[in-house]
């Protein structure tokens, strides 16, 4: 299939348009689109009690050994920096928001679709049924979320949702949420560097 001229070209995550305003090419679309709507889903869950509770119960490794998980996060920040410099990426002001916003999502998200919504789907976090239950329904929701709000191929669709598996498993396993949102951060910041932007009729 031959496309329009007037088609904007697809990203390495992202569909391509024939319509400018469907494409997302600047970081408050992201925020606009995918952060709201995560962060909506994550308020909501919040509001019950036994999410509260699941969630102090998750936290517990950081309350009782903050250090450990700050020079985690030290060390994270340092890859961060050592892979923007050797990727040749400018490390400004709009650079640092978009790593704050990444930290900031990954939190949400985790919150969300790994302990909250499997919660409300099983009653049961550390069951068989949570596991194989909730977290694949769960998964699959965060995964149909990324198609729609971020525009996202198919292909990056299945291994976010595929990610996503790993990830309640990691909680499942640990019981530490930390722990699975620096490793989401991390591997959030590896999949998508940069804020999208638009240069020259292309997007990156």
């Amino acid at each position: 299939m031959i496309k329009s001229q007037n088609s904007i070209p697809e990203g390495r995550l992202q569909r391509g348009s024939n319509i400018p305003d469907r494409y997302i090419s600047k970081f408050r679309q992201v925020i606009s689109r995918h952060g709201l709507t995560m962060t909506l889903i994550a308020i909501i869950c919040l509001f019950l009690p036994s999410i509260q509770s699941a969630l102090l119960s998750s936290l517990n490794n950081l309350f009782r050994n903050p250090l450990v998980y700050f020079f985690w996060s030290l060390a994270l920040i340092t890859f961060i920096v050592i892979f923007l410099k050797l990727t040749n990426r400018k490390i400004d002001l709009r650079q640092l928001f978009w790593i704050g916003y990444l930290f900031t999502i990954s939190i949400i998200e985790e919150i969300a679709f790994r302990l909250s919504l499997p919660l409300l789907i099983t009653s049961d976090v550390t069951g068989i049924s949570f596991f194989w239950i909730g977290a694949l329904m769960s998964n699959l929701f965060f995964a149909t979320i990324h198609y729609f709000t971020l525009r996202w191929k198919l292909n990056a669709c299945i291994f976010t949702f595929l990610g996503g598996m790993g990830f309640s498993r990691m909680l499942e396993t640990t019981g530490d949420l930390t722990a699975v949102i620096l490793l989401h951060w991390a591997i959030t910041f590896l999949n998508t560097p940069s804020a999208p932007k638009y240069l020259e009729n292309k997007f990156s």
